[in-house]
């Protein structure tokens, strides 16, 4: 997550300090964690939550946590949905640069490619399995 040192909006002269493009840490990662917990469903929902709060111009936090919640989706059989969230994403991921992201590409395509016969799948493979093989810094 990036980190930025800003002013505090009260007017106050000390720092704030963390993420100004993560208004709810702790449900962001809760729906983070859920992905792992085998709670795909779940994980979606609050990942849309959380998501729904974070500003269009924090390409970096929207693509780490969209593509994770891509793969709640795809994880819960939601193929369609799944593949409607990544396909935006897929510009940002350059952008982004980070291993997190790539891994979890890896797993999204992963999930993705048992569906290979799906049209969503079909049109979203090619660029996918791409930038999931990419590596990053």
């Amino acid at each position: 997550m990036s980190r930025r040192l800003a002013r505090q909006e009260d007017g106050s002269d000390g720092p704030l300090i963390g993420s100004m493009d993560l208004p709810d840490p702790v449900g962001m990662v809760t729906g983070w964690c859920l992905v792992d917990l085998g709670r795909p469903r779940e994980a979606g929902e609050e990942l849309d939550r959380q998501l729904a709060l974070v500003g269009p111009d924090a390409v970096r936090m929207q693509v780490r946590y969209g593509v994770r919640r891509a793969l709640a989706y795809a994880s819960a059989g939601e193929i369609d949905h799944a593949c409607a969230l990544t396909a935006p994403l897929l510009d940002g991921v350059a952008t982004a640069r980070s291993a997190t992201v790539t891994t979890d590409l890896r797993r999204l395509a992963g999930v993705l490619s048992r569906y290979s016969d799906h049209p969503s799948v079909r049109q979203l493979g090619p660029r996918l399995g791409t930038l999931s093989r990419s590596s990053t810094s």
